[in-house]
């Protein structure tokens, strides 16, 4: 671009890309500027800090970037910021790339080549023989320069200023009104309620700067780390504090426990890691050192086994030869795999809160309706000849009735009495804002291990092979024999020990101590019974273990560890007293036996394999292989992969079992009652996760499953014009307990409960992820429908999980999601409501976490949501119609002249309406869930009726006892005088005016309470009701004969005869029961359960899903059950193709090149999981087969996708 361009793009093809704008100071503009602010007392200066952009017009001119002071940075969400740029002091200097600035804890420097600012990140490499030519270190001058280029390595966390938190808060519009209203009063010497409001809104705004240095605070302590580490600088050993390490540096690790202070590729040695602060996942990993190929492109996500991630804790490191372990530098401070977790707290996905637009538009709709009594308020007291002055005072006056003054501290108070309810059941939540989105849940996604069922995997039985045929399956593993299957238990594992204990996934150690074996890791110059000294070395215990001989040791010399887009494991080992190595490989069955030779694969493979796998059941694969005894030791370590892991001998199966935990079915059982539709979204197998399903209770016994399965068939060159198709096949899941079977015709052989279940709407789509993100690339309709009626999303990817949330929400549905590994964080940041069960770093990007890693806080956090809905709402209307019934009361008294006193303002604004709104939402939510939620909407039809019906009963009550009054026989007319308007006498109107205007307050406070079916009773809440009941006596003690001295602060005037107050008090009561039985019974009751009901039905659907969902009762073909589907493949197609809800952290280049990627690995590999796929459920180890470097995409032509490390 050239140098005079004024504005620019940054991060181009990247989900952080921005557009950047140029600006100089100019200071005729910033004299102007200023002047403008004192002439509009200041409202100037509160748009320019709402908008940047007006701020930077105003005070600067736009320039070239490469020439700016200042830009102006807008992302994809519209956000904005304005960044300094940093010169370098010396112009002579030829190190022009220290012309930079930071955006979002990010340093970008301006490069002079392609005149442009470059965001700085890690080394650039271009292969993985890159690293091994670093082993020697840095010099201290290229040191120096890249810690200039790089910055320091850490990361902090700035704690704002009070005074800056304090800023951001006031200038809130409703604090700015407060503002306002505060100063009409002070100005009208109404001080005792400004005084009020001011301490209110203080207390208000200390809560949230307390809350929010608290947790910048608490995250500054926990992700800020120091420490020295010894590194290679001029072929030295160095002490450098961590800070000083710039990317290039070659770094020794030590033996013991550490903290990884950056990100690093491994040289040398092997390292054990334990990366929960990441992924969730306690299980620890082992690293290895990245291969020293110049053919092979580096990746962190590919070669994430090679990398030591910041942050994490390096349980052990050793070599196998003793020399130290040799890691670079990759990466350093906010642009670590910490730092960018780091970042994404500090600058979330911005969220509309659709509840807080709606009370700004509340906000804009009231002073709309204030204009009419605004001029007449003018034109009375005009008429009156009353001062200019006073006139403008009491119509400013009439403005701050408009908007609830202390509306901002009430729903803080709800949000904060709501978020502590939910602490004491375990649930901390980051943003009380989210707990109203939790009020409307119609959908919450499950992942399955871990969060359904239990993380912990037992094991169930092995089921071994001889001569090619099953045997009967084992249930104890120290009843197996000494075979290539329980070597392959012994050695096919990631397992290390540290101090004497073994570390590693759970259900590796647990099968490593049933079958009774030991394992060693030799130093070098141990003696071992080798020709060299191993990594490990595995023995069985002869005491535990009587099958097998004391000399059987098993040395492991080589160890591939598990690859997610492999889907398998593997190891290379040589027997104690053996002239050959072997080779030991778990993974998937079905991979496991395309590799192994076909002699060596029973015939009833699948049938048994389908056995366990419709039960329910997690099945691992296991063969072996010798090698040919003239291979040496020296020659295995060279050996590629690909020619170890073939032509294998297929050795059995180790079936595992996964038990739901015991909170799950009666939880969703409580969902299911509400109507609150689940899904399971999960890694595992497709057969597995339906059985999970039926056996928790999502899917009916009496329900059909129907198996969707997508994928692309090739053109047929010969066919003129032919084109790539989508073929989409729906079929009956068949699992135990579904064997009848009736004929149907040309559609073969279904289950006869499932023709039925059709016929009445009752059957779940279940699919994996692989034909989801097709059928989501390449029909958009389908998309919709098969998500609609989806319940069960199998090997799901996490992106794939986070294309689900966002096609439910586009739908309308509110989704929530729960999970508990880092896999499910996007999903859970996308959703409505995310529900984290893990308390790793990882998770703390969900607005809520829970401390029980169990399901039965979705309940929970979903009552509190429609319990804080329903009182907002209550909160909301109670508010607004105490401010426009005490309008209406006042325009009244304005008739003729009069005013409610100071001392009639404080009882009415203090005393009656200050404590009930403020200790509103301490009512506790109602113990059950029903079917209807909440409104979800203020502006609605029933809140908004509810509020202005109520007002016209106050309206015609103040009307009948003002006639009423002015129709008695002693009634003295008001007499107005100039000089006392604003402290006019008493009077008989005004008196019985007031005296019914405050029995309104009560019951504003009682009818607008809300109790079940959202909360508790009205009378749960002792400390309301008594205070309720305190100010109805109050206020029936004032109406009947008040004492002397508070007739006079009030300025009321008693009547000749005590009948009259009576009367009035009369008609008090008389409105009390008119209203509670119009809202209670007729509103809340008859039109909310029967007429507006009725009214949905005539309208007929609104929503996406509901439209979707008539479209679909309506048409019997679809499903087409036994049928394919075949449409069009769109070769050329962008985000504008189809309404295809996309993620916003992706841009639009970036989706672009993700797609036309993943439709040429289909193309490659199919796309295709065999339906009796068992590999475990997809972990934080799954990573996509798409990657980016560079802005290419690149693709992985390797096997299929989907597995899991945790249990290969």
């Amino acid at each position: 671009m050239g140098k005079n361009n004024e504005e620019q793009r940054i991060n181009e093809g990247s989900d952080e890309e921005m557009t950047i704008v140029g600006f100089r100071r100019s200071y005729p503009k910033l004299i102007l500027t200023w002047i403008a602010v004192i002439l509009s007392a200041g409202i100037l200066l509160i748009f320019m800090a709402w908008k940047k952009t007006i701020l930077m017009k105003l005070t600067h001119s736009k320039c070239s970037v490469e020439d700016a002071e200042k830009v102006l940075l807008v992302d994809m969400y519209e956000q904005q910021f304005v960044e300094r740029v940093v010169r370098p002091s010396d112009k002579s200097l030829p190190s022009k790339q220290h012309t930079y600035f930071y955006n979002k804890k990010i340093k970008y420097i301006w490069d002079y080549q392609h005149s442009k600012f470059i965001k700085v990140e890690g080394l650039e490499v271009r292969n993985c023989a890159n690293f091994h030519s670093l082993v020697d270190g840095l010099h201290t001058t290229e040191a120096v320069f890249r810690l200039q280029h790089y910055g320091k390595n850490t990361i902090f966390v700035e704690v704002e200023p009070i005074c800056r938190l304090v800023l951001n808060e006031i200038k809130s519009p409703f604090y700015i009104y407060q503002m306002f209203i505060v100063v009409v009063w002070m100005v009208q010497v109404y001080y005792q309620f400004a005084l009020c409001i001011v301490c209110l809104s203080m207390m208000s705004i200390t809560a949230t700067v307390w809350e929010t240095r608290k947790q910048s605070k608490a995250l500054r302590d926990a992700v800020h780390t120091e420490a020295i580490v010894t590194v290679l600088r001029d072929g030295k050993e160095v002490q450098k504090p961590s800070e000083d390490l710039v990317p290039g540096d070659v770094i020794l690790l030590p033996q013991s426990q550490f903290i990884m202070v950056c990100d690093a590729v491994l040289l040398s040695g092997n390292c054990v890691v334990n990366e929960s602060m990441l992924t969730g996942e306690s299980t620890p990993i082992t690293k290895v050192p990245v291969p020293n190929d110049p053919n092979t492109r580096f990746n962190t996500i590919v070669n994430k086994r090679n990398t030591l991630f910041c942050g994490t804790q390096v349980l052990h490191s050793r070599s196998i030869d003793g020399s130290p372990v040799k890691a670079v530098v990759y990466r350093t401070g906010f642009t670590t795999s910490k730092g960018e977790l780091v970042r994404a707290i500090l600058f979330p996905k911005p969220i509309n809160f659709k509840l807080y637009s709606e009370l700004f538009k509340c906000m804009v709709l009231f002073f709309v309706i204030g204009i009419p009594p605004v001029i007449y308020t003018s034109v009375i007291w005009i008429q009156l000849q009353a001062y200019t002055w006073d006139i403008i005072i009491i119509v400013v006056d009439v403005l701050t009735f408009l908007v609830p003054p202390v509306l901002p501290a009430v729903l803080t108070s709800i949000n904060a009495h709501a978020q502590r309810r939910l602490r004491k059941h375990g649930i901390y939540c980051l943003n009380s804002r989210y707990i109203n989105f939790c009020g409307g849940l119609d959908v919450v996604c499950f992942d399955k291990t871990g969060t359904l069922t239990e993380d912990c995997l037992d094991i169930s039985g092995v089921v071994p092979i001889d001569d090619g045929r099953f045997e009967r399956a084992v249930k104890h593993l120290s009843h197996l024999p000494n075979s290539p299957l329980i070597k392959a238990m012994a050695t096919c594992h990631s397992l290390t020990k540290v101090d004497g204990k073994l570390l590693g996934h759970t259900l590796d150690v647990k099968i490593f101590e049933a079958i009774g074996w030991d394992l060693e890791e030799p130093s070098f110059g141990d003696q071992v019974p080798f020709e060299k000294v191993p990594p490990r070395i595995v023995y069985p215990k002869n005491s535990d273990f009587p099958h097998q001989p004391a000399s059987a040791a098993i040395a492991v010399v080589r160890q591939f560890p598990f690859e997610s887009l492999l889907r398998r494991m593997s190891v290379v080992a040589k027997c104690q007293g053996s002239n050959h190595f072997e080779v030991f490989l778990k993974g998937a069955p079905e991979l496991v036996c395309s590799l192994s030779r076909s002699e060596t694969v029973p015939e009833n493979f699948k049938e048994v394999l389908e056995f366990y796998t419709r039960q329910g059941f997690r099945v691992i694969g296991v063969g072996s292989r010798h090698l040919d005894p003239q291979i040496s030791w020296d020659e295995v370590l060279k050996m590629p992969r690909e020619e170890l892991e073939c032509n294998l001998e297929f050795q059995g199966l180790v079936v595992l079992q996964n038990r739901l935990k015991p909170e799950t079915v009666p939880t969703l059982n409580i969902l299911k009652e509400a109507d609150i539709r689940t899904v399971m979204v999960t890694g595992d197998n497709l057969l597995t996760a339906i059985t999970v399903a039926r056996e928790c209770g999502m899917v009916e016994e009496c329900d059909s499953v129907i198996s969707v399965e997508a994928r692309l068939i090739a053109a047929d060159p010969t066919v003129p014009g032919s084109k790539m198709r989508l073929q989409v096949h729906y079929d009956y899941a068949k699992l135990p307990g579904f064997s009848e079977k009736l004929s149907i015709g040309q559609n073969g052989m279904v289950d006869d409960m499932c023709v039925a279940a059709i016929g009445d709407g009752r059957y779940h789509i279940a699919m994996e992820g692989t034909t989801f993100n097709l059928i989501r690339l390449h029909d958009n309709q389908l998309l919709k429908k098969v998500v609609l009626k989806g319940t069960i999303f199998a090997r799901m990817l996490p992106e794939h999980k986070l294309f689900l949330i966002e096609t439910l929400q586009n739908l309308g549905h509110q989704v929530g999601m729960c999970g508990d590994g880092a896999n499910d964080c996007g999903a859970l940041k996308t959703a409505h409501a995310g529900v984290s069960l893990s308390v790793a770093e990882a998770s703390v990007a969900s607005p809520f976490t829970s401390t029980q890693t169990n399901i039965k806080c979705i309940p929970e956090v979903i009552k509190e949501g429609r319990a804080t809905l329903a009182a907002t709402f209550g909160a909301f209307r109670y508010m607004v119609c105490y401010c426009f019934v005490l309008l209406a009361a006042v325009l009244m008294l304005f008739w003729d002249g009069q005013k409610p006193s100071d001392g009639g303002y404080v009882i009415i604004d203090i005393v009656l309406n200050l404590l009930p709104p403020i200790i509103f939402g301490s009512t506790h939510a109602y113990p059950g869930l029903v079917k209807r939620p909440p409104t979800r909407s203020i502006i609605s039809f029933l809140p908004q009726f509810s509020m202005f019906s109520f007002m016209l009963i106050q309206i015609g009550v103040y009307v009948l006892a003002y006639e009423y009054t002015i129709m008695q026989p002693w009634y003295e007319p008001f007499e107005y005088i100039i000089e006392k308007t604003h402290v006019p006498a008493a009077s008989h109107a005004g008196t019985a005016v007031l005296s019914v205007n405050m029995m309104s307050y009560v019951i504003a406070a009682t009818i607008f309470s809300p109790g079940p079916p959202y909360r508790k009773s009205f009378f749960s809440n002792k400390i309301y009701t008594g205070v309720i009941i305190v100010e109805f006596f109050l206020v029936s003690y004032l109406t009947i004969y008040p004492a002397d001295f508070l007739a006079k602060f009030i300025n009321l005037r008693r009547a000749p005869f005590l009948e009259y107050h009576l009367i009035l008090y009369a008609l008090s009561l008389a409105n009390f029961i008119i209203s509670f039985l119009w809202e209670v019974y007729f509103i809340q009751g008859f039109l909310f359960e029967y007429v507006v009901p009725a009214l949905r039905r005539l309208r007929g659907p609104i929503h996406k899903f509901e439209k979707l969902q008539l479209e679909l009762t309506s048409n019997t073909k679809w499903p087409p059950v036994g049928r394919y589907e075949i449409t069009s493949v769109r070769e050329n197609f962008n985000d504008e193709d189809a309404d295809i809800p996309f993620s916003r952290n992706s841009s639009r280049r970036q989706q672009w090149m993700r797609r036309s990627s993943e439709l040429r690995h289909s193309m490659l590999v199919g796309l295709k999981l065999s339906k009796g796929d068992s590999m475990e459920e997809e972990s934080e180890e799954t990573m996509s087969f798409v990657t980016f470097r560079e802005g290419r995409s690149k693709v992985k032509t390797g096997s299929s996708i989907h597995s899991d490390q945790n249990f290969v």
